[in-house]
């Protein structure tokens, strides 16, 4: 039995009869919804029902729009609500939950909308999903494609970190590279997607119900969620409407707040009433979070205002900073965009927006072993162990004969790149102003050098260059 009523547009109020499989609304173009009989539900005893039945997702199939007996399933869902009392206390915070989102199947949450997605494509007789998909979703498309036996097909518009594209080559999804002129195809066998896709949403929003059903039935005072494309936010917001209207939820005070990347952050910036164009094209390290134009962005500012919530932006090295302080606290491996949740609430307990009796849930996304800069960045602090990882022994550590010089030459002190030239010239080695700009610029890739300090001469500024920690190491070992 399914008690799917319709798909709607949130935005336009246009409905839609549930027998006409669409993603869009054809006249405003925006992403559709699914709708649920919520009279019918509240006659039957859904929480007993949800209560009796075993984890997964699929327990909770009256809020779903498939049938669990054909269900793709690679045991998605049923994820821990952490208690973090390490963190939590160190802030002054003893009610701190974290929904640890990284055990499931390929390391995220977006499993749960994978599943749903898929089974629904298996019911309506498709042969295969593609789409323009981020690194997290196109691993979990890949691998639930392949459970189902549809073919996945991932057009990439930009770069993606290697782990998810090889979970994505080693599940066997066909990869469009984004220099590549092959479109997506056009049979009405082949499913188009995309990260607002609503049979994603639908699975992600069982996210909710499983925290609800972890605190009794009780509603947390704040979640705090990252936000991307919108989708997970609004998947949130949609599963405390239903649950409230059904009578599962009775208070009112759950808010939910969004955290965006300083490098993309076009959702909070409206809640905020900020307007400061940022560039687009640069580097990130949270790439999942990095949407321009965010698909869910009008249903994401809804659920954060209706729900009486904020949002908030970090920096990517508040997010790397939070990831660390995860793993060593909690023994959680996050990715960082994943680590923005524990980056934000932090903000909040300094803005004084939480007051330290508040329940607190932060919903960590995705695994830190799909994304592991954090383990990167803590590597470039020990040299003994980037050398044995890379099997390097020799003394010279490969940096070459200028690079040790300039290092030698810093340990006596730091120094601006003309006097490091100047210096090289009285040592008796040929080279010029420029290539001597170049070695410092790898010295500093590297972490075996850093700028300390400026200072004005005749007008022009100068950079203070001097040794890392791991340079003075390496100055040691040469």
């Amino acid at each position: 039995m399914s008690y799917v009523s319709s798909f709607y547009c949130e935005r336009c109020k246009k409905t839609y009869s549930p027998e006409d499989l669409r993603n869009k609304c054809e006249k405003c173009n925006g992403p559709l919804n699914v709708g649920y009989d919520l009279e019918r539900l509240k006659e039957i005893s859904i929480k007993g029902n949800w209560m009796s039945r075993a984890g997964g997702i699929w327990k909770y199939w009256e809020l779903l729009p498939s049938s669990p007996k054909r269900a793709i399933s690679l045991g998605e869902g049923n994820t821990r609500l952490h208690k973090a009392k390490k963190i939590g206390t160190r802030v002054g915070l003893m009610d701190l939950f974290i929904k640890d989102e990284t055990t499931n199947p390929t390391g995220s949450f977006l499993d749960r909308g994978a599943s749903v997605l898929t089974t629904k494509l298996i019911e309506h007789g498709f042969k295969g999903v593609q789409g323009h998909f981020k690194g997290n979703l196109g691993a979990s498309l890949a691998a639930y494609s392949a459970r189902a036996g549809l073919k996945c097909t991932i057009k990439l518009d930009e770069k993606v970190d290697l782990a998810k594209l090889y979970q994505m080559i080693a599940y066997g999804a066909e990869i469009i590279l984004p220099d590549s002129e092959s479109p997506l195809e056009s049979s009405e066998l082949m499913y188009t997607a995309d990260n607002a896709d609503p049979f994603l949403i639908e699975g992600h929003k069982t996210i909710a119900f499983e925290i609800f059903q972890a605190l009794n039935w009780r509603e947390p005072n704040c979640i705090v969620v990252p936000v991307g494309s919108g989708g997970l936010v609004w998947s949130l917001w949609k599963a405390i409407k239903e649950l409230r209207e059904i009578g599962i939820l009775n208070g009112s005070e759950t808010r939910l707040i969004g955290v965006q990347s300083y490098a993309c952050s076009p959702i909070a910036d409206e809640i905020l009433g900020e307007h400061e164009v940022k560039a687009m094209g640069e580097p990130h390290i949270a790439k999942d979070l990095v949407f321009y134009l965010p698909e869910r962005r009008f249903e994401a500012i809804e659920a954060i205002r209706r729900s009486k919530g904020w949002a908030y932006v970090v920096s990517e090295e508040d997010m790397l900073a939070a990831a660390r302080t995860l793993a060593k606290e909690e023994g959680i491996f996050a990715e960082p965009a994943a680590a923005s949740t524990i980056a934000c609430f932090q903000r909040m307990v300094e803005d004084g927006r939480l007051d330290p009796s508040d329940q607190v849930v932060c919903v960590i996304t995705g695994s830190g072993l799909k994304d592991p800069v954090v383990a990167m960045r803590e590597l470039e602090r020990n040299i003994a162990l980037e050398r044995f990882i890379r099997g390097e022994i020799p003394t010279r550590f490969s940096i070459g004969e200028t690079k040790e010089r300039i290092l030698k030459m810093l340990k006596d002190g730091p120094s601006h790149a003309y006097g490091i030239w100047t210096k090289l010239r009285n040592e008796g080695v040929r080279i010029s102003a420029s290539a001597v700009y170049q070695h410092i610029s790898g010295l500093e890739e590297k972490g075996l050098i850093a700028r300390t300090e400026e200072e004005l001469v005749s007008g022009r500024i100068r950079i203070i260059y001097s040794l890392t920690e791991k340079g003075k190491e390496l100055v040691d070992l040469l």
